[in-house]
């Protein structure tokens, strides 16, 4: 009676972190795939996701002796991870949301059906440290405020291009060598695009 009353608690514990795993690797995909339109709600996503190790101590201090040095020898790395990860988004990316800093810019959107492509310039939160360069995203919007995302292709350092179609469902990227100090040639590349893009 004693052992089953000893072990109901280890299995809440355990329980727990199972769900909080669950739910770390269920955010981490959305946030590849899915964006809110406001960038606070993408911002308050990431803490959350980055709190959940915090979360989890815990209940992994209420393991026995060697399931809980091992949990917290695995949390450990995650956690400093989770500490570097918030420290950034306090020193950086809240107070640019808060001061509305421009940290993308559209340089050319196609729109087809249901999906757009969209060839942005983006910045780094927290001014000149970081990546800087242009990305070619397609979405498609699946609710008020939020929509789903693949990435197609990043140039670091460029900082202008244009898009034009090249057929159905295809697309023509060109940067001129003028818009992208890394390279000394233009880039011309086309993409293949999906019109549902992951269902």
């Amino acid at each position: 009676m004693s052992g089953s009353v000893l072990s109901d608690p280890v299995s809440k514990s355990v329980r727990h972190l199972v769900f909080l795993a669950a739910l770390a690797v269920f955010m981490f995909l959305c946030m590849r795939t899915f964006r809110f339109t406001h960038e606070g709600m993408n911002i308050a996503s990431r803490c959350l996701f980055l709190l959940l190790p915090f979360i989890a101590i815990k209940p992994a201090l209420r393991l026995p002796r060697w399931g809980k040095i091992t949990t917290l020898a695995l949390l450990m790395p995650i956690l400093s991870f989770s500490v570097v990860g918030l420290s950034a988004m306090v020193a950086c990316d809240i107070p640019d949301a808060v001061k509305h800093v421009q940290l993308s810019r559209e340089l050319c959107t196609l729109q087809h059906g249901g999906y757009s492509v969209h060839l942005t310039w983006d910045g780094t939160a927290g001014g000149a440290v970081g990546p800087h360069g242009v990305s070619l995203q397609q979405r498609r919007n699946i609710l008020p405020g939020i929509y789903l995302v693949k990435s197609l292709d990043y140039f670091e350092g460029a900082n202008e291009g244009t898009l034009s179609w090249e057929g159905a469902d295809r697309v023509s990227l060109y940067i001129p060598v003028a818009g992208y100090y890394q390279n000394q040639k233009d880039v011309r590349r086309e993409y293949s695009l999906k019109p549902w893009l992951y269902f």
